[in-house]
């Protein structure tokens, strides 16, 4: 007895250990996605600050075109000056009490997980450098645009922001090193991860964002291409096909109009009902895509099969006392169209792969013919007055660590 009731109190200590486990998950991502609560920072005393910014793509992948939604896991670094910490050893600052660029990811919706730290890179007598790491795992929200669908590409976006003011602080692209990503980490088996980043700093105007103040901001975009295959097989093949069975009822005499009904009937209600059934799988957008478009002449093409069974033989009688003449012209000016439909279908289909991808092989040579600059030697006009000389020697130096730190934790 005394054991089954020890048993049962180390099961039950065990359960409440499991939940207050859940609990402590909860709070902990609760004050990730909140930011928690923060000191207030205070204004840096040198005026406006140049924060330089470079970006690792780890892992990507979950690409939903329905919840416009991509996951991916990034490494971030962002380093900028600040004097007041001369002769200071990290493990000796409180972070809270110093300037900090109070940065954060505009469109992330659901946050993984999440750690930043922060590191002296760099210290003389004149400067220090300061770098502020931050490694997430994310889903992040991005506006996809898909009337080419299914030969669209996308333009993935990370967007980063800071509570500082344009005319206190200033997002720059590191130039020292080149932005990266990762190709063979990619998950998504629907697209094909495009070899390039881009990233830009924006300043956003109040008429966009409707506030007060002008914050600035830094996009991270990357390209990824669909594979069209699957949607040109199982769709667009089959769509095409019910289309073509619908001149076997030109098989049946004309006179036989019940039996012809039942064919193009049969054959409008089997594309009607696939469509739904693909639709369930497809984008909800507000507009027609390419695949829509093509969707929808060809069940106006079956449609027109059917009024042309109901007034064939009216028709004939009405014009001439041959009904097979005018039979064989109504199935010609249908085949017509049908090949007209998927002639001009085609043509735009090749169009737009076509620039497609003229676009994005421009971007990746761009991309792999950007080499980095072997000196910093480009500060910005009020940091001009500086002793650049410090600053840039401060800048190439911090980084070289980054990419080797980058490296790391790519491999991690």
């Amino acid at each position: 007895m005394v054991d089954e009731e020890s048993r049962k109190r180390e099961d039950c200590l065990e359960s409440i250990v499991k939940s207050l486990e859940v609990v402590k998950q909860k709070l902990d991502q609760l004050q990730i996605n909140t930011g928690g609560e923060k000191e207030e920072p205070r204004e840096h005393p040198h005026g406006k600050i140049e924060c330089r910014v470079r970006c690792t793509i780890i892992s990507l992948g979950l690409i939903d075109t329905i919840k416009q939604e991509f996951w991916a896991e990034i490494y971030l670094s962002v380093t900028w000056i600040d004097n007041d910490l001369k002769g200071r050893n990290v493990g000796d600052v409180d972070w809270n009490k110093y300037w900090d660029p109070q940065l954060y990811f505009v469109n992330a919706v659901h946050v993984d997980h999440k750690e930043q730290w922060h590191t002296i890179t760099e210290k003389t007598a004149d400067s220090t450098i300061v770098k502020l790491s931050i490694r997430m795992r994310a889903n992040f929200k991005s506006i996809m645009k898909l009337h080419s669908f299914p030969f669209d590409y996308q333009m993935l976006k990370i967007k980063l922001m800071s509570d500082w003011k344009v005319d206190q602080l200033q997002f720059v692209t590191d130039k020292d090193t080149k932005d990266a990503i990762r190709s063979d980490t990619f998950t998504d088996s629907e697209w094909t991860l495009r070899k390039h980043v881009l990233a830009k700093p924006l300043e956003e105007k109040r008429e966009q964002t409707g506030a007060r103040s002008e914050f600035p901001h830094y996009h991270i975009s990357f390209h990824v291409e669909r594979y069209y295959a699957p949607y040109l097989l199982n769709i667009i093949l089959v769509m095409f096909v019910i289309s073509c069975l619908g001149f076997t009822s030109f098989a049946i005499p004309i006179e036989q109009v019940e039996a012809r009904f039942g064919v193009n009937v049969a054959l409008l209600l089997t594309a009607v009902a696939y469509k739904f059934v693909v639709n369930a799988k497809l984008p909800t957008v507000p507009y027609l895509t390419l695949m829509d478009k093509y969707v929808l002449w060809i069940l106006i093409l079956h449609a027109l099969m059917v009024i042309q069974n109901a007034v064939c033989l009216p028709l004939a009688s009405f014009v001439t006392r041959s009904t097979t003449i005018v039979d064989h012209v109504c199935a010609a000016v249908l085949g017509g169209l049908v090949l007209l439909v998927n002639g001009v279908f085609l043509v735009i289909a090749l169009k737009k792969k076509w620039k497609t991808g003229k676009t994005l092989a421009r971007l990746d040579k761009e991309y792999k013919t950007r080499r980095p600059r072997e000196n910093s030697n480009k500060v910005s006009r009020k940091q001009q007055t500086e002793p650049s000389h410090s600053y840039n020697r401060l800048l190439h130096s911090a980084a070289e660590r980054d990419v080797e730190e980058g490296k790391a934790c790519s491999v991690s």
